[in-house]
């Protein structure tokens, strides 16, 4: 079968109830799924995220330091850490690099797209998530391994050191590749075992944040008493580790024998964008679109926190790498004590609607940003993530509310679009970012927090929108995503029947 010829039922093989429950691979046993937690992907992801935040503060100082050099400032000078004539060279040090990163990102986050664009597409038709979690880890770990050569035979530019970094891991999918897998998986084995989708995600949520403190606070430790060398072997082991895991304790759930679809056909984003704007019942379409606006703001925030945040705060308020990472694992342990709170008191005592949660989290980030903006010491900074605890709490709420607007069928390909269309924005943002950046450091070292609190009232504004849509249709929401599913095993005609149902509608409303 060739890419033009390519057979249109292998793509909607899994939209098919009967199918899930003929070609299921490997079938859950009923012990299995009376279990009400068990590890599924927290290790992988705690690994990778760790690996991370370990290496975040050690691969910018290994630009700066690259860039530091390349401008013919003598290592005395680099390293020196305070001084006039550090300051100086750490804002043209910083400036090369921002240059260089308008585009690096525009190149790793096109190519990154282009993988979404294609694998998870195939993956939802295939039925198999276990490639796409495997493929970014490959890419992690083959991006250590470039760092530490080129840390054993020095003498690259700051051009070089940061394409080496940035294409093997954008080749691999990037971190988004590896959650939109992940979020697949998971959906699959809620909807085939009966787990609860909310509360699965929001522990690999948690898992995710742990491995964040975690990263951050050991990260500034160890290159300072360690080096280079003591970071990158540490976070190459992790990153295998994580791949380790998958390889062997990984298993895909609805798997398409028959599927003959190339990964390379250029059909398969077509039909995956065309999944995510059919038209649906009620107002689920926009609401699906208002999810897709916030998710795309909070991509945009967070790659524009990872590209320059080390470098605001060591240029603001002077901070080294050790206090830079302190302040991290700080932040990130009051941004999950700010999960709890929703999670506990917000969700579960209050019964707190998710818009609602979602439009508290907007406000909350505005007003902790502005507090940034303002601030000229210390002390203050390290008050503001109190202020603004439930910031993140937009990241704990979309993802449930985009599930509960579309079919279980349905999520692999609209968290494919999804990431690619999320590496596709931060193709376009880093650059700019990283432009605004250049032109405003030496003089306005705030300008970059601006656009952000732009985003988050326009998120505000969409998870407004949401929650009069939803209070138009007080039934609304898919009955089956807000209890247990049944066990996989079970021949329930009337459930069939209801999603056949529900996948027709689309073909008699046009």
């Amino acid at each position: 079968m060739t890419d033009s010829s390519l057979d249109l039922q292998e793509l909607e093989k899994l939209r098919s109830p009967s199918f899930h429950r003929e070609s299921e691979c490997p079938k859950p046993s009923i012990v299995e799924a009376s279990h009400k937690w068990r590890l599924i992907l927290e290790p992988a992801l705690v690994g990778a995220m760790m690996a991370i935040n370990l290496s975040q503060t050690s691969l910018q100082n290994f630009y700066l330091r690259t860039a530091c050099h390349e401008l013919n400032y003598t290592a005395d000078i680099c390293d020196r850490g305070v001084g006039e004539e550090f300051r100086a060279a750490e804002a043209d040090s910083q400036a090369l690099v921002s240059s260089i990163n308008v585009s690096r990102s525009f190149i790793g986050s096109l190519i990154s797209t282009i993988v979404l664009l294609f694998v998870g597409p195939w993956s939802d038709c295939s039925g198999r998530r276990k490639p796409l979690l495997v493929l970014p880890l490959v890419g992690m770990c083959i991006m250590t391994t470039g760092v530490l050569l080129m840390l054993t035979f020095p003498g690259a530019s700051t051009a070089q050191v940061l394409y080496v970094v940035q294409i093997p891991i954008s080749m691999g999918g990037n971190f988004g590749l590896l959650l939109a897998a992940s979020f697949s998986h998971i959906g699959d084995l809620c909807h085939a075992t009966g787990r609860d989708v909310t509360r699965t995600m929001g522990t690999h949520r948690a898992a995710i944040q742990i491995a964040h403190v975690v990263g951050s606070v050991s990260g500034p430790l160890l290159y300072r008493r360690l080096g280079f060398y003591g970071v990158f072997p540490l976070v190459l082991l992790l990153q295998v580790s994580s791949l380790i895991y998958v390889v062997v304790m990984v298993r895909d759930v609805n798997v398409n024998r028959d599927n003959k679809v190339s990964v390379l056909n250029w059909r398969l984003p077509l039909n995956a964008v065309q999944c995510l704007v059919r038209k649906r019942e009620e107002h689920k379409r926009m609401v699906i679109l208002l999810m897709l606006v916030v998710a795309l703001g909070d991509r945009m925030l967070l790659s524009a926190e990872v590209l320059l945040a080390y470098m605001y705060y060591r240029y603001k308020f002077q901070w080294d790498d050790v206090l830079f990472g302190s302040f991290l694992a700080y932040r990130n342990t009051i941004s999950f004590a700010g999960t709890l709170l929703i999670l506990t008191i917000f969700k579960r005592r209050l019964h707190l609607s998710d818009e609602v949660v979602g439009m508290l989290s907007c406000t909350s980030y505005i007003i902790a940003t502005s507090s940034l903006i303002a601030a000229t010491s210390t002390i203050f900074v390290f008050i503001i993530p109190i202020i603004g605890i439930i910031s993140q709490g937009s990241q704990v709420v979309q993802r449930p509310l985009l599930n509960k607007q579309i079919l279980p069928t349905e999520q692999g390909k609209i968290y494919s679009v999804l990431g690619a269309l999320e590496s596709a924005t931060q193709t376009i943002s880093s650059p700019l970012y990283s432009l605004l950046y250049t032109k405003t450091v030496s003089f306005v070292p705030d300008a970059w927090l601006i656009p952000g609190i732009i985003l988050a009232v326009i998120q505000l504004l969409s998870y407004l929108l949401t929650r009069s849509l939803q209070r138009l249709n007080p039934a609304n929401g898919i009955p089956e995503k807000q209890v247990p599913l049944r066990k996989i095993d079970d021949r329930d005609d009337t459930k069939e029947n209801d999603l056949k149902n529900k996948e027709m509608l689309p073909i008699r409303n046009s």
